[in-house]
């Protein structure tokens, strides 16, 4: 018997004896074969998986002649069918449309017509409904029930229809009475070549017979046969199908919905399905919490959305039951806690109010941190400012001078990756500020709200005066005057009173505090986070987290009885800058919905960007979320600067200058004068040398495109490009419809491959000998596919480049640019944040049309102009933009300023302010003892004072620290610069003039700490 054969009889006949028999395989491995399947078709049947001999193929067939029984609820879920009645359920239009739409073929029991069930890749529940149709049949329908999965039909072909040589699976089944085909899938989502789509056209033509006609024709005899059993079948793309129907076709149709567009039925099919589950977890009557609903509505489901939910479900039961087994009072019910747990953007995440046991007793308490503020903060900060002005005034006789300079500028460095902008929460400048506040409410004077103008305002005001404070540090040599340091201290105490008796809350500390600025800077990659899950806060209307009152905290608790005290709602961050880490919205809370996680480093920018870019996976990478800000991005800058400037006197020496200038006193002279004007230009160069190298790449980076082409002249495929996006371009329709039009999407996958460039080609009349250039082009090495949105971007970025190869002079800066520009100084991920009113992640059209009132471009949108960029950016017609789809519309309508991607350097300023001060603080803090007498002026001997103990690292040590730092923040420099420029779309040229601007502040600092005549020991 032929290897074919024994297929086909195996396929007809479907039992444990002719598995055997046909293949020679022992009995002993026929159970083994029978446990593959059980969990997609909850059914004892046999699999059988067979290379073939007329192609590669593996060929899934199920057959039984036994009842359909459903999924025991012990088992574990599986990649579909996995609801079964539980999809049905919901008061939606759409569930009710599809149960009435079921209810119909159950009540007609003499109707034998086929039935399509279809539906998107999310609603994995189609096999599971048909499977529950087929269990309300009457007998004399299902006597036999085969199934037949047609994913990867393609590849047995032959085997399904036959040759003239053997008869086809449908030649075998054709006149089996009492018998239900099931088919699931009717076309593979994608074709890798012309033949295989040829080949799957007469796959689909011949099922579309079937299901018109009941009829197909037989290869093998040669003739049209009739086609007795019933056919159900499940497929994603009807529309597909139904090109090969006839219209008077009495097929049934019916629509499953997908998960992820069933958000009001989203509860009841939850709640049906765990009660279908929750025995097998030896639970009942299981509840299912606001919170836990809330977010399950919030997750962005994946492609089968269906069978993640079960998944989901099954895991947040297995959870509860560990729970109640050590926790024999906890409540029968899934809260938020349970579910989600390993979702992507919680895989990355370690709940630590979960996992660490008595964690949040321990937040819960007054001394975090009212209490600290108020018992040791305040009088701790009195005290040192005390010290500060009555002490010795040099650093080397003052130990509140070594602390302040060598302990809280290495700590506070050090403290930004691991708890973010914690300082801030205990800060000593706002703990004076909130008991000026309270003295204030004691008598009812009322506090104005935050003023509209504050957000523009006060990132320039924060860098302005921590401009002036750094030049204040260097003119007057601060860390080495106790007087002037403890000014500094009071001067910030002063703008935090003052905004705190005359505002509410702590608009000081939220916009213009320099420090606040700061912290803001460097917390924002910070491995902690407190992060509320939007889900989690639909429908609260007593948002106690931001407005404060909760009646389960300590009433001593004054602190967090006010709420966030920087007036955020935590559940709209986008990344932790603004937040304090003052624990108020955990305390506030009586969902417990603010949750305290740990997470990698920098995941707000989107992960994975410290991979180097050759290893990334672009399906791995997400947009960046932080918001990105102009004058913060200047700071940045400054703080880079301000390093450099502590060596300025070693520095003019090395080159030949009287290194006296710069430690003038100041007066009015003129070395006083060139001191100034050498520390002002020091805080302002690296600031300067990458705006110069941002300012001079930009036509570079567009040059070098068209540079490229004319270098290497196409006139031929050039051509082509022009004639087929100006014809794209004349068309009067839609994108979709001219791609249709065009036929660059033939299988309907939603991406080009060559072969459909192929023969888009061929309609357009392109030569053959051209055909593969142009492929060459959108796709490397004529390989793989592209997206079509990204195919219509490259086509686009193709054309223009064209364009400029044929103007008659040298491209210009303003002709290469993108022709409009912004005139506010907001990057694309504020002006997004205002759009979004609502904190959802996405925006509607009415919000994105509201781009015409705000006045952010130098030439004006209109209304139609937007409605225009939006319909393209909205590509898939869901009628809101992401973040990343809004940035990719507005870089192509204006120019991409250094505000989006100046925080690159973030990592750089962070790693050179933190080699700088944890060198000072090895060599220094650890003599704060042995200062201690002379700080309060006690007289002791040398012999006693030779006996305190000193803690000094030598210079080796501190260079290998410092020097592993600077790498370090180099390497993550780069990747983040590289990430920034990666969502913008920037080139490499640009990209690698911020690249070479890193590199040389890299050296510049290295070479500073490092050479032996410039030593940190040195500091004045």
């Amino acid at each position: 018997m032929s290897t074919k054969k024994r297929l086909i009889a195996l396929c007809v006949v479907g039992t444990t004896a002719t598995v055997s028999s046909a293949f020679n395989i022992p009995s002993v491995a026929v159970p083994q074969l029978q446990s593959v399947s059980r969990s997609w078709f909850r059914s004892p049947e046999v699999v059988l998986r067979h290379r073939s001999t007329f192609g590669a193929a593996t060929l899934t067939f199920h057959s039984c002649s036994w009842p359909i029984h459903s999924t025991p609820a012990a088992a574990a879920p599986d990649s579909d069918g996995v609801f079964g009645d539980a999809i049905l359920e919901g008061t939606s239009p759409k569930a009710i449309r599809l149960r009435k739409q079921v209810q119909t073929i159950i009540n007609d029991p003499g109707n034998t017509s086929p039935i399509i069930l279809y539906g998107p890749s999310g609603s994995g529940s189609k096999t599971s409904i048909a499977e529950d149709i087929i269990s309300r049949l009457p007998s004399w329908q299902t006597e036999k029930v085969h199934r037949l999965s047609l994913d990867d039909g393609i590849d047995f072909i032959d085997t399904i229809l036959g040759t003239d040589s053997h008869p086809g699976l449908l030649d075998d089944l054709a006149r089996a009475n009492g018998t239900t085909l099931l088919l699931k899938g009717f076309q593979s989502q994608q074709a890798d070549s012309k033949e295989n789509f040829d080949r799957r056209v007469e796959l689909v033509t011949a099922l579309a017979r079937l299901v018109d006609r009941r009829e197909f024709y037989s290869a093998f005899e040669e003739k049209m046969v009739p086609f007795l059993p019933r056919i159900i079948g499940c497929t994603q793309n009807v529309d597909y199908l139904k090109q090969f129907l006839e219209e008077d076709g009495d097929a049934t149709f019916i629509n499953v919905p997908s998960v992820r567009s069933r958000t009001k039925d989203l509860k009841d099919i939850a709640k049906a399905r765990m009660k279908s589950l929750e025995g097998s977890f030896g639970l009942e009557n299981v509840q299912l919490s606001k919170e836990a609903t809330q977010r399950l509505l919030d997750h962005r489901w994946g492609v089968d959305g269906a069978a993640e939910l079960d998944s989901e479900l099954y895991k947040a039961l297995e959870l509860l039951r560990s729970e109640k087994k050590w926790n024999l009072f906890a409540p029968n019910m899934v809260k938020s806690r349970h579910v989600l747990v390993n979702a992507d953007d919680e895989k990355i995440r370690n709940r630590l109010l979960y996992n660490i046991p008595g964690l949040r007793k321990v937040i819960m308490s007054p001394w975090i941190f009212d209490h600290t503020l108020r018992y040791i903060v305040t009088p701790a900060f009195i005290a040192v400012v005390a010290i500060l002005f009555v002490g010795p005034q040099d650093r080397e006789h003052n130990a509140a001078l070594t602390v302040f300079w060598a302990g809280w500028w290495p700590g506070i460095m050090l403290v930004f990756p691991f708890l973010g902008r914690i300082w801030c929460a205990v800060c000593p400048f706002m703990a004076i500020g909130t008991l000026a506040q309270e003295f204030v409410l004691k008598y009812n004077l009322e506090l104005k709200k935050w003023p509209k103008w504050a957000p523009t305002i006060g990132p320039a005001f924060a860098f302005g005066l921590f401009y002036a404070i750094l030049m204040w540090e260097e003119l007057w040599d601060l860390p080495q005057n106790g007087a002037l340091s403890a000014c500094l201290l009071l001067l910030i105490t002063a703008g935090a009173v003052v905004g705190s008796v005359l505002y509410e809350k702590r608009l000081w500390c939220r916009y213009f505090c320099p420090i606040g600025a700061m912290n803001k800077i460097f917390a924002m990659p910070a491995m902690t986070e407190i992060r509320t899950w939007p889900a989690n806060c639909e429908g609260c209307t007593n948002p106690t987290c931001k407005v404060g009152g909760s009646p389960t905290l300590d009433p001593s608790d004054t602190f967090a009885i006010k709420g966030c005290t920087m007036g955020l709602k935590n559940s709209q961050l986008r990344d932790m800058g603004d937040c304090v880490m003052c624990m108020s919205c955990v305390k506030n809370c009586e969902r417990e919905a603010p949750e305290f996680n740990l997470r990698p480093v920098g995941v707000d920018f989107g992960l994975p960007w410290l991979i180097p870019m050759p290893l990334q996976k672009a399906e791995s990478l997400a947009p960046s979320q932080v918001e990105t800000n102009y004058w913060l991005g200047a700071i940045i800058t400054i703080l880079q600067g301000s390093v450099v400037l502590h060596y300025l006197p070693k520095i003019l020496a090395r080159v030949g200058i009287d290194p006296s200038i710069a430690t003038a006193p100041p007066a009015f002279d003129l070395p006083f004068a060139i001191h100034a004007a050498l520390a002002f230009m020091i805080l302002a160069f690296p600031g300067t040398l990458s705006l110069i190298a941002d300012t001079s790449s930009k036509p570079l980076d567009s040059l070098s495109n068209v540079w490229r082409r004319r270098l290497t002249p196409r006139p031929a495929e050039n051509a082509c490009i022009v004639n087929l996006y100006e014809s794209m371009l004349k068309r009067d329709s839609d994108i979709a419809a001219t791609v249709k039009e065009w036929g660059l999407d033939v299988d309907g996958d939603g991406a080009v491959s060559g072969w459909e460039l192929k023969e888009a080609f061929k309609q357009l009349g392109i030569p053959k000998y051209q055909q593969s250039m142009l492929i060459n082009v959108f796709l490397q090495d004529g390989e793989g596919n592209i997206p079509i949105p990204a195919f219509l971007d490259k086509l686009q970025e193709l054309y223009f480049d064209i364009m400029e190869t044929r103007q008659p002079s040298q491209p210009t800066y303003r002709s290469i640019n993108a022709e409009n520009e912004l005139v506010t100084s907001l990057s694309f991920i504020e002006i997004f944040n205002k759009l979004d009113r609502e904190g959802s992640g996405h925006i509607t059209k009415e919000e994105f049309l509201s781009l015409a009132d705000l006045g952010y471009f130098k030439r004006p949108l209109t209304k139609p102009e937007l409605s225009v960029l939006f319909d393209d950016a909205d590509f898939f017609k869901s009628g809101r933009l992401n973040l990343f789809e809004f940035m990719g519309i507005i870089r192509k309508t204006v120019k991409v300023g250094i505000q989006d991607i100046g925080f690159g350097y973030l990592p750089l300023a962070w790693g050179s302010l933190t080699a700088y001060w944890i060198g000072l603080g090895m060599q220094e803090l650890g003599l704060s003892l042995a200062r201690l007498p002379d700080t309060f002026y006690l007289p002791i001997s040398s012999a006693m004072a030779s006996k305190i103990p000193r803690f000094v690292a030598d210079s080796n040590t501190i260079h290998s620290i410092q020097c592993g730092v600077m790498i370090v923040s180099f390497v993550a420099a780069v990747s983040l610069t590289q990430k920034l420029c990666d969502d913008n779309k920037i080139g490499t040229v640009r990209f690698g003039a911020h690249a070479a601007v890193e590199a040389i502040g890299t050296s510049l600092i290295l070479y500073l700490m490092l050479s032996p005549d410039l030593s940190i020991s040195a500091y004045r």
